[in-house]
């Protein structure tokens, strides 16, 4: 049964490194030749975000960490900066997981709209301070709301369509690990 468990783990991180792949292919796809006027969600950064608070043991660190990395690469942004802030949110939301279990889904939404409005000022208060290029700031803000009002489809088709669900008291043995 232990194996099936940690068997199970593997391929849902195997599944979100998929998904994170197949999005970056989609970004990267030249479907338009001229430069938009409009900035899409970040589908990537919502989908960690909700795999985070429904099931943190499919998502580990070091994988958060290894796909941000690809897309600061992939997408030319600074390398390691998007990432390391993505870390930093991903984790603050990992630790605050466990209250967030009871609470509503609006609950959940402000947690994480106060956390993506945190990095995205993080984000760019160390690319002025190290003066280097920037999106204007009407892109970041329509990113900013774009990706937040994607969160709740995002949750929705991990949850529908990917299984993952928030963690059941139910879900934790008796040792306190997740199952």
């Amino acid at each position: 049964m232990a194996d099936r468990k940690k068997q199970n783990k593997w391929v849902m991180r195997a599944v979100f490194v998929l998904a994170c792949l197949v999005l970056i292919f989609l970004h990267l796809l030249p479907l338009d030749t001229l430069p938009r006027g409009w900035a899409g969600p970040d589908l990537i950064l919502a989908l960690t975000f909700a795999w985070v608070l429904r099931r943190p043991d499919f998502v580990p660190a070091t994988l958060i960490a290894a796909i941000f990395l690809l897309g600061d690469l992939l997408f030319q942004r600074p390398p390691g900066l998007w990432a390391a802030i993505v870390l930093l949110g991903s984790e603050a939301l990992r630790r605050r997981e466990p209250g967030l279990r009871g609470l509503t889904f609006a609950a959940e939404w402000a947690t994480v709209a106060t956390t993506l409005v945190a990095m995205t000022v993080g984000y760019r208060l160390v690319l002025t301070l190290l003066v280097v290029d920037r999106a204007p700031l009407g892109l970041s803000l329509m990113q900013l709301v774009a990706t937040l009002a994607a969160y709740p489809l995002v949750a929705l088709i991990s949850q529908w369509v990917f299984g993952v669900r928030k963690i059941a008291p139910g879900d934790i043995d008796a040792l306190g690990s997740r199952s």
